[in-house]
C-alpha cells in the first residue's frame, strides 16, 4: 500500500505525465490486488480511489489552464 503524501506549499507540483503515470500505476496495483491469490478488495478500492484522485488533479489542471486562457498542450503518444 502506498502512503499518502502530505503536500506542502514548497513542494513542486507533479507534471501531467507524472500524474498520468501515477494513476496508471494505481489501476495496475488495484488489478493485482483483485486477481492475485490474496484477493484484497479493500486494497484494490484504495488504489482505485488514488487513481481517481490523480485524474481529478489532471482535470483541475486542465480547467485552470482553460480559465487562464492558455491551452493545455496534451498530445497523444
Amino acid at each position: 500500500m502506498t502512503p499518502k503524501r502530505k503536500g506542502s506549499a514548497r513542494e513542486a507540483r507533479p507534471t501531467l505525465p507524472q500524474l498520468c503515470s501515477e494513476a496508471a500505476d494505481h489501476v495496475a496495483r488495484a488489478r493485482v490486488a483483485l486477481y492475485d491469490e490474496t484477493f484484497d478488495a479493500e486494497e484494490a478500492l484504495q488504489h482505485m480511489e488514488e487513481a481517481i484522485s490523480c485524474l481529478r488533479r489532471l482535470l483541475a489542471h486542465g480547467l485552470a489552464a482553460q480559465a487562464n486562457g492558455s491551452r493545455a498542450n496534451l498530445r497523444s503518444a
